[in-house]
C-alpha cells in the first residue's frame, strides 16, 4: 500500500507515525492453502510507550515468523493526529504498510491498564468501528484483549469479540489455525465463537451473562451449555520459547529505550498487593545462556546501546550473578549498559551494584513499600529496616548521587503512623548522603485475583487526605515526594473491579472527550464525576469492601491461584502475618502449580537465588588511558534525507545514524568521561519536515577502516541514503559550513522574473525566538528563478542566525502572506569543498 506522509507534516511528533524502523516487517507468506489473516497489533497509548511493551515484541515475532500470519503495530494517536483524522474523515493506519485498522482480520490489543480503556473506544471510532461488538456487521475485523487487564474484562466485554488470558506461548498460535480457518469459511462468529469455546485462555463474553439481584452481581450464567469457566493459558517453560532475535530498533526515542530480554516469569515471593505477581504464577527462569545470547544477537541487530533484563523479580534469577557478568564481560567495552528495572532491595549486593555501573549508573530504585514492618509484615513485604538501609549506602556508597524509593498510601490496616513512617524513613535515608531522594508515591488499588481483591477502593478526599500527609512529613531539602493526581487512583479503583455495567461508564467519559487518562496534564476527572452523575451510578457502591463469599466479576475466570488460598492470604494479611516463598519453604498449595490450570514444568521450580553473588571487582576496559587517549580516525558522510525521512527531527535522526554504525560493526569513537558518548556530529539542522539532498556528517572511528568500505556497511531506514564517505585528517580544524541552497516551489506561478530590487531588508515573527531582522545583502550569496514555479536560493549560514529561505524569498518576490510555499535543501557548501562548489 503506497505510504503519503503529508498526512503527518505539521504534527508535534510526525515520525511516531512513520513506521520504516529497521527490524520491522510484516509477513507476506501466506500458507500452504493460501490464507493470510492480518492481524494489527494495537496499544492504547503513545509510541513511546507502546515500543517498550515486552508482550508486543514477542507476539510481532510470533505473528510473523509463522507463513499464513501476519501482524503490524498500531498506536495512539497524539490530539494533534486525532483531530486531523477526524477533520480529514482519514482512518486510523497501521505503521507497517499503512492499512486501515478496519481492513484487518484481527485487532488485538494490550490491556495493561485501566486508564488506557477510553483510548481503546477512541482507536476503534478511529478506524470506522462501533466501539460496540453487537453493533459490528460480520466481516468486520474482531477485536481482541489481551494482558493484565484480562484478568478482569468485564468493564470491557461490551466492545470485545473475546480475550486471551495468559501465556501466548502456550496455545495462541494454534488459536489462530483455527481462527483462520473460519475466517477462509467465511462463518457466521458465533461459530468461531462456539469453536473457541474451552480452549485455554478463551474467554468470549457473549458465552456467559450476568445475573444482578438487588443492584449487585450475583452470578455469570454461562449461555453454552457445559461451558462454564475460562482457565488461564499457561506456558510449561520459556527455555526455547519463542522470542525476537532482531527487535525493532525505534526512530523515535520511547520511554524504555533498549533491548529487552525476559529473564524469568513469574514470582513466588507473593507480595499481597501486586496482581502481576498472582497472575503470572509458576516461576519460570531462561537459561542464563540463552539470555546472553539473546541479548547478543539482539545488539548486534539493532545497534542500541542499553539493555535490559526483565523480570517480576529479576534478583530472584538462580543464575542472576553468572548473567550480569556475563554481560558485562562481554559488552561493557562498547559501553553498553544494563539495566534491573525490578531488583529486590534484599537481592541488591555490592558485587552485583559493581557490575552494573562498570558502563554507566542507571536508574536505581528502592521499594519498601511501607514504612512501617508491622505494614510491610501486612503486605507480605519481606523487608526489614536494615535491609532497606544496607541496599541505600551500597548505591551511594558506589557513587550514586540519586535515588528513588518507591511506597504505597492507602493500603490495608494502614493508620496514620504508617504515612507518616514512610516520610521519616525517606528522611533518615537522605541523611546517609548528599545524593537527591526521589520519594515516588503510589495509591494502594485492589486488583483482581490478589488476596486484596476484597478491600475497599478509595474516594478522591481520601487518596487526597493520605498523600498530603506524607507530602507535608516529607519536607526536606534533597527530598522530593511524587505521586500521581488522586484523581486517577480513584477511577483505577472503580474500574479495576468493576463488572459489565462499567462499560457504558467508559464509553461516556471518551464521549465527552476523555483521552490519554494516563497522563497526568490530560486527565478529567470533572468527565468521570459527571458521568457517573449522568448515569445514575453509585461511587461508593463501586468502591466498597467485598465479602469473601461474595460473587465477583471474575469468578469465572480462573488465572491459577484458588480463591480460598486468596482468602486465606487476606486473613492472615489482617493479622499481620507473613507467608514464605515457595521456592524456599516448599509448596504452599495456592493451586498455580498443581490446580485446574495445572501445568508440566521439566523439573522443579528453579531455585530462588539464596545469597547475593559475592562482591567482584570492576573490570577495565579500553576506553581511555590516563595522558593515553585512543586513536581516532575522522570521516565526512554526506547524505540526502527524504521521503518519509524528512519527517524525523534531528535528535532522532543522530539516533538512527548511531545505531547504523553499532549495526554495521563500526566502532564509534567515545568522548570521556563516565557517561561516555559517541563522537558524531551533524554541521546543520535541518528543520523538520523539509527534505534535503546534500547533509554532512563528521564522525570518528576507534579503528581505521578505508572510507570507501565503510559507506557500504551503513544500512540506513528508507529515506536516508549515504551518497559518500570520505577521510579527513585526524589533526586540524574540521569542515565548517559556510552555506546552503536551497530551492522554494511555489503551487502557483509566482517567481516571474528576478528579486525586487527594493528587498534588501527580512523580518519575521520566529514562533521560538521571536522578532528577527536580516540585512539580506549579508545573506543571500545567490538568487534565480529557473522558471515561475522555483525560486533557487544560497543563503550563508551566520553565526547569530540564518534567514528562514521561505522567509527570504517571500520578500524578494514579494509573495503573498498565504501563499503555501515548499522547500528542498539542494546542497551544502563547506570551507573544504572544491571552488566549483563553493560558487
Amino acid at each position: 500500500m503506497p505510504f503519503d506522509a503529508t498526512l503527518f507534516h505539521g504534527l508535534e511528533k510526525p515520525a511516531r507515525y512513520l513506521g520504516l524502523e529497521p527490524g520491522a516487517k510484516a509477513n507476506e507468506r501466506p500458507d500452504h492453502k493460501g490464507r493470510l489473516f492480518r492481524v494489527a497489533l494495537a496499544f492504547p497509548d503513545l509510541y513511546e510507550i507502546a515500543h517498550g511493551h515486552l508482550g508486543h515484541k514477542i507476539l510481532y515475532h510470533m505473528l510473523n515468523g509463522r507463513p499464513g500470519l501476519s501482524a503490524e503495530r498500531a498506536y495512539a494517536p497524539w490530539l494533534d493526529l486525532e483531530e486531523r483524522l477526524r477533520r480529514l474523515r482519514s482512518p486510523l493506519l497501521s505503521l507497517e504498510t499503512a492499512r486501515p485498522l478496519s481492513g484487518f482480520d484481527m485487532i488485538g490489543f494490550s490491556l495493561q491498564y485501566e486508564m488506557g480503556y477510553t483510548n481503546i473506544i477512541n482507536m476503534l471510532e478511529l478506524s470506522g468501528l462501533d466501539p460496540l461488538a453487537a453493533n459490528r456487521p460480520e466481516g468486520a475485523p474482531l477485536v481482541v484483549g489481551g494482558g493484565p487487564g484480562a484478568s478482569n474484562p468485564e468493564p470491557l466485554a461490551d466492545f470485545f469479540d473475546f480475550f486471551f488470558l495468559g501465556d501466548a506461548e502456550a496455545s495462541l498460535m494454534d488459536d489462530f489455525e483455527i481462527i483462520s480457518q473460519w475466517r477462509h469459511e467465511r462463518a457466521p462468529r458465533r461459530e468461531l465463537f462456539a469453536r473457541l469455546a474451552g480452549r485455554p485462555g478463551i474467554y468470549v463474553p457473549s458465552l456467559f451473562g450476568p445475573v444482578y439481584e438487588k443492584g449487585r452481581l450475583a452470578g455469570m450464567e454461562p449461555l453454552m451449555p457445559g461451558h462454564l469457566t475460562v482457565t488461564r493459558a499457561v506456558a510449561a517453560g520459556l527455555k526455547g520459547a519463542p522470542f525476537p532475535v532482531c527487535q525493532i530498533s525505534p526512530l523515535v526515542k520511547p520511554v524504555h529505550d533498549r533491548v529487552v530480554v525476559e529473564i524469568g516469569r513469574g514470582c513466588s515471593r507473593g507480595c499481597r498487593f501486586c496482581q502481576a505477581g498472582f497472575l503470572y504464577r509458576p516461576v519460570r527462569e531462561r537459561d542464563a545462556g540463552e539470555v546472553l545470547d539473546l541479548i547478543r544477537r539482539n545488539l548486534s541487530s539493532t545497534g542500541q546501546d542499553s539493555a535490559a533484563f526483565l523480570s517480576l523479580s529479576a534478583g530472584d534469577h538462580s543464575q542472576i550473578g553468572a548473567m550480569v557478568e556475563g554481560f558485562m564481560d562481554a559488552h561493557s567495552a562498547a559501553a553498553v549498559s544494563l539495566s534491573l528495572p525490578s531488583l529486590r532491595v534484599k537481592s541488591l549486593s555490592d558485587g552485583l551494584a559493581r557490575q552494573i555501573r562498570r558502563v554507566r549508573k542507571t536508574g536505581f530504585t528502592l521499594a519498601p513499600e511501607a514504612g512501617t514492618a508491622r505494614l510491610r509484615a501486612v503486605i507480605n513485604k519481606d523487608l526489614t529496616e536494615d535491609d532497606i538501609f544496607q541496599a541505600a549506602e551500597v548505591a551511594f556508597g558506589l557513587g550514586w548521587r540519586t535515588l528513588k524509593l518507591y511506597f504505597m498510601a492507602g493500603l490495608p490496616t494502614e493508620t496514620e503512623e504508617d504515612l507518616r513512617a514512610i516520610a521519616s524513613l525517606g528522611q533518615r535515608i537522605k541523611r546517609l548522603s548528599r545524593a537527591k531522594i526521589n520519594l515516588g508515591l503510589a495509591h494502594f488499588t485492589p486488583k483482581a485475583h490478589t488476596p486484596f481483591q476484597w478491600q475497599p477502593g478509595s474516594g478522591v478526599e481520601d487518596i487526597r487526605r493520605r498523600l498530603a500527609i506524607v507530602r507535608e512529613a516529607s519536607r526536606l531539602p534533597g527530598l522530593q515526594v511524587r505521586f500521581n493526581d488522586p484523581g486517577v487512583s480513584f477511577v483505577e479503583g472503580l474500574l479495576s473491579r468493576g463488572d459489565r455495567r462499567l462499560g457504558r461508564l467508559i464509553l461516556e467519559v471518551q464521549r465527552r472527550g476523555a483521552r490519554f487518562e494516563a497522563w497526568n496534564d490530560h486527565f478529567r476527572l470533572d468527565l468521570w464525576l459527571s458521568s457517573i452523575d449522568a448515569l445514575g451510578l453509585d461511587a461508593a457502591e463501586l468502591l466498597r469492601a467485598r465479602d469473601t463469599g461474595e460473587v465477583l466479576p471474575w469468578d469465572h475466570l480462573f488465572c491459577g491461584v484458588s480463591k480460598d488460598y486468596l482468602a486465606g492470604e487476606l486473613d492472615k494479611a489482617l493479622k499481620a502475618q507473613t507467608t514464605a516463598d515457595c521456592r524456599q519453604a516448599g509448596c504452599l498449595g495456592c493451586g498455580a502449580c498443581h490446580g485446574p490450570a495445572r501445568i508440566d514444568l521439566a523439573g522443579p521450580l528453579p531455585p530462588a537465588a539464596k545469597a547475593p553473588p559475592a562482591p567482584v571487582a570492576a573490570r577495565a576496559w579500553p576506553r581511555s588511558a590516563p595522558g593515553r587517549p585512543l586513536p581516532e580516525y575522522r570521516y565526512l558522510a554526506r547524505f540526502a534525507k527524504d521521503g518519509p525521512m524528512a519527517l524525523l527531527g534531528h535528535l532522532e535522526m543522530v539516533e538512527a545514524f548511531k545505531r547504523a554504525f553499532r549495526r554495521a560493526g563500526l566502532d564509534l569513537a567515545l568522548s570521556q568521561g563516565f557517561h561516555p558518548l559517541p563522537k558524531l556530529s551533524f554541521l546543520t539542522a535541518l528543520p523538520l519536515g523539509v527534505p534535503s539532498l546534500d547533509e554532512c556528517l563528521l564522525f570518528s572511528l576507534s579503528s581505521h577502516a578505508p572510507a570507501a568500505e565503510v559507506g557500504p556497511l551503513i544500512a540506513l531506514p528508507e529515506g536516508l541514503r549515504l551518497a559518500k564517505v570520505e577521510s579527513l585528517p585526524s589533526q586540524g580544524p574540521k569542515p565548517k559550513a559556510l552555506a546552503a541552497r536551497w530551492m522554494v516551489a511555489s503551487p502557483g506561478p509566482a517567481f516571474g522574473g528576478g528579486p525586487l530590487p527594493s528587498a534588501t531588508r527580512l523580518s519575521y515573527e520566529d514562533p521560538k525566538r521571536g522578532r528577527r531582522d536580516f540585512l539580506l545583502a549579508d545573506h543571500i550569496l545567490e538568487a534565480s528563478s529557473p522558471d515561475p514555479f522555483h525560486a533557487i536560493l544560497t543563503i550563508r549560514i551566520g553565526e547569530h542566525g540564518t534567514p528562514k529561505p521561505i522567509e527570504a524569498a517571500r520578500t524578494m518576490w514579494g509573495l503573498p502572506a498565504g501563499l503555501q510555499a515548499s522547500l528542498v535543501k539542494l546542497s551544502t557548501i563547506l570551507d573544504t569543498d572544491p571552488p566549483a562548489r563553493n560558487t
